[in-house]
């Protein structure tokens, strides 16, 4: 019984972590409210503050909920590159990509909540660290993955600042490009 209350209780946090995110992606930062969040979940205020007391602790909670997302699809992309020279860092390029197309709003949203809760990027930098780990022990060429890596962060943060001055086509032919990157070096082996 405490495993299926459990698992309800954390199937109600899901979804009211998911509802968060659209709110932010709807509406932007401001527009994220207890009451909000609440009607877009379809659960009551009380319920959302049952799971989440303040308005901080749900901030929290997305950034956490993103954190083990971006992870979870990570590890998901990883597989279908088992035979590339370096994983992990083939399914970063994979979902980086994905991720600037479905989040960008909420990188952007996040990046304005920051400002007031420099603690938020803790669970990215966790995830980061653990990526990085992985990355060195799937390469000799640490520096190039660290190249193509800061592409990828580049990438991100003009698009999370509205900096950026790439069209999607030339977007694309990035990624392109540094997925050819990781393909010379395996054909090198």
């Amino acid at each position: 019984m405490a495993v299926r209350s459990a698992r309800k209780s954390q199937d109600s946090k899901s979804e009211i972590l998911k509802a968060a995110l659209e709110v932010v992606k709807r509406s932007g930062a401001p527009s994220l409210t207890i009451d909000a969040v609440a009607e877009e979940s379809g659960f009551s205020k009380g319920g959302v503050l049952y799971n989440f007391p303040t308005k901080d602790a749900l901030i929290t909670g997305m950034v956490e909920f993103l954190a083990g997302q971006f992870e979870g699809e990570i590890a998901t992309a990883r597989e279908k590159h088992l035979s590339s020279q370096c994983p992990t860092l083939s399914a970063m390029i994979d979902v980086t990509e994905g991720w600037l197309r479905a989040h960008k709003d909420v990188a952007q949203a996040m990046l304005a909540t920051k400002v007031d809760r420099p603690d938020l990027s803790k669970p990215f930098m966790e995830v980061k660290t653990r990526l990085k780990a992985a990355i060195a022990e799937e390469t000799t060429e640490m520096g190039k993955a660290c190249a193509i890596w800061a592409s990828l962060e580049g990438l991100h943060f003009s698009e999370a600042h509205c900096v950026t001055i790439f069209t999607e086509e030339e977007r694309r032919e990035v990624f392109k490009q540094l997925r050819l990157c990781l393909q010379k070096d395996k054909n090198r082996d």
